[in-house]
């Protein structure tokens, strides 16, 4: 494998999207919100909330601010949470884990 396709599956590393699709469920499901309705406080397409939280996209950084922004809270705390989740959903033992 070559040198920027490495680089790109750990853009891509699928457990880290997931894990962040699993933070933003649990903030709207907390928040009491459907799809459609965080899609239209964050002023994106309600599709794509389905896709960000199913892990079949991952956000780009200014919908990761809007998201935030629309839960009431801040894009750090989004990162954070989702880094733990990430970090106790990554095997310790797996050598390929590139954190």
């Amino acid at each position: 494998m070559s040198s920027k396709s490495q680089r790109m599956q750990r853009a891509r590393d699928m457990v880290l999207v997931n894990s962040f699709g699993n933070v933003l469920r649990q903030f709207r499901s907390t928040a009491g919100w459907t799809q459609e309705q965080l899609a239209f406080e964050a002023g994106i397409d309600r599709t794509f909330v389905g896709l960000l939280e199913s892990g079949r996209r991952q956000p780009s950084l200014s919908v990761v601010f809007a998201l935030a922004t629309a839960l009431g809270t801040t894009p750090e705390h989004l990162v954070r949470l989702t880094r733990e989740v990430y970090a106790s959903s990554v095997d310790p033992s797996d050598s390929s884990d590139t954190r």
